[in-house]
């Protein structure tokens, strides 16, 4: 099963240089009835980035299979402007063809500057079809029913015009196109049955994969480390296919692992509630039965692993006696090892024949039973082997190569298989091609797990698959590296954590004293470089202008306000100079939650307030302040209004509605210190230079404590927990730390994952300290770090990273665990 898998990540993986659902079916009604693979790409940009980053793809894309694919497809690489789109393939006697249709206007990448091309234009059926010639490629295009359609044959184009009156009647690929989900980066719809010309054209050893399923759909996630493919397979009942066997069976716990040896390569297991089910269903696809089949009807879980070149059959049963009972009637001999009885079968013994469709022709020569589980091996040196195995918990469940596809399988399934390299490529060549084993083979992902699974459900099957980085359980209560990124350049800003919108992870985005701005990967890589005219101020915010899921970057420069997209793109028209420079740090307001994003530039006395279309707000009537503005003006909600909170430099507090109107009027006067205000027990709370903590009501009634802060003091707070740093002496709620003495950047409080942390860093003997809310330090804090630090959860995993500048022109990012 898992193996099927990869011919859909075979083209996926290939697809590094190429990338509303219309009204009804209009797209699909142009895909060649002859297509055996659809890959609907929702993001073509992100794909091929995600690609670039994806350690497994670049482990293998230098191997025959994929530089075939990545060949076919070269002619999508010469367009530009590509979103989304359907990439069809299609295959006859002679070879493999692609169609691309896309609703985005499809333009030559650097059209003027290719020397070796020619474009004429024919005509067929009164439609314009374009012939292109660019360098090694022939392909061609049209402009059909508003989408441009591309393809590498003449003859696949001119058959789609001839159909454009033949409604698509592929009624598969029509529910995989309503069902699939927009949100992943790509998903893929592979017709089994009918691809064995296009598996025998990209495998030329090809095991004849489509005796399997009829169909098979899947959504494609890309991370770093991990490729993750979930979603639906349907068999033919009128078909002798594989899943045909399992039909009407419902999937159960997986325990056989528990009995394989540890150091096995791959461990495969079936699990069946109802063995006379499967027993039947041999009969309707053409299997042989036997009067053996029902000695087999306790059995729930069949098991199958390679251990030491040698195959070992696990039988898991609610009732031993009958099969106890028939063995014991087949045996030649009886010994014992470590409390266990080893029996040597007859080598005629037929009991393992009503498994052949399942493990293929397999004969065994010794057994032995364990609680309610039989051993079947073809030595007796090895069954001792496992025996012992089992007896000192040296067992499969046991390893990291487990542990890490456990994460991301569920625990009960009709078909589990779990293999390290050596016994996936066994598997490949074994079922599907030799030379896709040899390719895996030279790919060195030794480091990596393989697993899959089937579930029955109804009348079709869930599937997924994994291939993804073999990590070691981390020791618990410790701070270890996860990577370092080194610059040519010193750095000018903090590095800080931001969110990518396809995988929900963690990357970061610094800048250095160039004005280049960086984003790089949740495993380190350089993803784009942007030169900026100038460093960017404050933070970096995200913001979903076209409200799609799909994340900006919303900044201000000395002298600019700018929205950078996904790669590093200005969004027009949002880009805006001023004269004169001195901007703050962009303020971003969304009062409902709604995306109906305010952006608000302030310089000097100057308040510009945009809309998401880069427009002035025209409602908004404090344009212009008292005083210069310190800082970002800040937004915050009491109840169900809105307050808009600025700090002016002739020590005014500022607070208004939305529109710009005088909200609270504060008379007093204050000498604001560097500290952000906070809304800190429904109160707007913030200090003064001269080391007084003041808090202002929403009726205006102000309170003050004089903590007698020193000047440089720092100071954060949430709803409920105040952080004050005073020279060495740290305060978190109303309990003090005495750190040594040194120079300390303000603390910061960061909730993730439902706990409270709070960091501060000595910058003078470059110690990084993380407490909880209760004062008491993390784990293995302090550690050596020179900057203040951002925190995430980068992977998504419920475990906490962060990421500090190291030297000038580096940063680091480490792992608490």
């Amino acid at each position: 099963m898992r193996l099927t898998l990869l011919y859909a990540l075979i083209i996926v993986l290939s697809l590094s240089c190429t990338s509303k659902k219309q009204s009804e079916n209009s797209i699909l009604d142009l895909t060649p009835s002859n297509a055996t693979l659809v890959l609907k790409i929702n993001d073509f940009e992100t794909l091929s980035k995600e690609l670039f980053t994806n350690e497994i793809y670049n482990s293998i894309e230098s191997q025959k299979p994929f530089v075939t694919i990545k060949n076919i497809l070269s002619p999508i690489s010469h367009f530009s402007n590509k979103t989304k789109g359907l990439l069809a393939l299609s295959a006859d006697s002679t070879k493999i063809d692609f169609t691309y249709i896309s609703t985005d206007s499809l333009n030559i990448s650097n059209h003027d500057s290719i020397t070796n091309k020619n474009i004429e234009t024919l005509s067929f059926n009164d439609y314009n079809v374009t012939r292109y010639e660019i360098e090694k490629d022939t392909f061609y295009s049209t402009f059909l029913e508003k989408n441009w359609v591309l393809s590498s044959s003449q003859s696949l184009l001119e058959s789609i015009i001839n159909s454009l009156d033949t409604p698509l009647k592929n009624e598969s690929l029509k529910r995989f196109y309503a069902v699939s989900d927009d949100e992943k980066v790509a998903n893929i719809w592979i017709d089994i049955e009918r691809g064995k010309l296009l598996f025998n054209k990209l495998l030329s050893d090809n095991k004849d994969i489509a005796d399997f399923t009829s169909w098979i759909t899947l959504d494609l996630t890309f991370n770093d480390t991990e490729i993750l493919l979930n979603g639906v397979a349907e068999s033919n009942t009128d078909k002798n296919q594989f899943l045909n066997l399992l039909n009407g069976t419902k999937p159960i716990q997986n325990n056989t692992w528990n009995f394989t040896p540890s150091n096995a390569n791959t461990f495969t297991s079936f699990g069946l509630d109802d063995f006379t089910k499967y027993t039947q269903n041999k009969t309707l696809n053409n299997h042989a039965t036997t009067n053996l089949d029902s000695l087999l009807n306790t059995v729930e879980e069949i098991g199958i692993t390679k251990y030491d070149n040698e195959s070992i059959l696990f039988l898991r049963t609610y009732g031993t006696a009958t099969l106890l009972d028939y063995i014991n009637e087949e045996k030649i001999s009886t010994e014992e090892f470590s409390s266990n009885e080893i029996w040597g079968l007859k080598s005629d013994i037929e009991i393992f024949d009503p498994l052949t469709p399942l493990i293929g022709e397999q004969s065994f020569e010794y057994a032995s039973i364990i609680e309610n589980t039989f051993l079947f091996s073809k030595s007796q040196s090895t069954l001792e082997s496992v025996i012992t195995k089992i007896k000192t918990e040296d067992t499969f469940n046991n390893t990291s190569l487990f542990k890490n596809a456990e994460n991301k399988l569920t625990s009960s399934a009709s078909v589990l298989s779990i293999s390290n390299l050596k016994g996936f490529v066994f598997l490949l060549n074994e079922s599907v091609s030799k030379t896709l084993g040899d390719s895996f083979e030279q790919s060195k992902l030794n480091d990596y797990v393989f697993g899959s699974q089937l579930i029955a459900d109804a009348d079709f099957f869930h599937i997924n698959f994994l291939i993804k980085k073999n990590t070691k359980e981390e020791e618990q209560n410790s701070v270890s590296s996860a990577f370092e990124v080194q610059f040519d350049t010193d750095l000018a800003t903090l590095p800080q954590f931001v969110t990518n919108h396809s995988s929900g992870r963690k990357e970061i985005i610094v800048q250095d004293q160039e004005n280049t701005l960086y984003l790089i990967s949740s495993s380190g890589k350089v993803l784009w470089k942007k030169q900026l005219n100038g460093t960017v101020q404050g933070k970096i915010q995200q913001v979903d202008l076209f409200k799609n899921g799909k994340l900006q970057f919303a900044f201000t420069t000395n002298n600019e306000f700018l929205i950078l997209d996904r790669n590093g793109k200005e969004v027009a028209p949002i880009t805006k100079k001023y004269s004169g420079g001195n901007l703050n740090s962009l303020a971003v307001f969304d009062y409902e939650g709604r995306k109906n994003y305010r952006f608000v530039v302030t310089q000097g006395k100057k308040v510009f307030m945009f809309n998401s279309k880069g427009d002035i707000v025209k409602g908004f009537t404090y344009n212009t302040a008292e005083a210069n503005i310190l800082d970002a003006p800040q937004h915050f909600r009491i109840g169900n209004k809105d307050y808009l909170v600025f700090k002016l430099e002739n020590g005014q507090l500022k607070i208004t509605n939305r529109v710009g109107k005088t909200r609270i009027n504060i008379k007093d006067k204050f000498s604001f210190s560097e500290n952000e205000i906070r809304l800190y027990q429904n109160k707007f709370t913030f200090t003064s230079n001269n080391g007084i903590l003041y808090q202002v009501d929403s009726q205006g009634k102000i309170s003050s404590s004089n903590l007698n802060l020193a000047k440089d003091h720092g100071m954060d707070a949430t709803s409920r927990t105040l952080a004050i740093m005073n020279d060495n002496i740290l305060k978190i709620r109303n309990k003090k730390i005495e750190l040594e003495l040194g120079v300390y950047t303000k603390p910061t409080i960061f909730y993730l994952n439902d706990k409270i942390y709070v960091s501060v860093t000595d910058i003078q003997n470059q110690k990084i300290y993380l407490f909880d809310s209760q004062a008491e330090p993390i784990p293995s804090f302090p550690v050596f770090g020179s900057s203040a630090i951002d925190m995430a959860d980068m992977n998504l995993n419920k475990k906490v990273e962060f990421v500090y500048k190291d030297q000038d022109n580096s940063i680091k990012v480490f792992k608490i665990r």
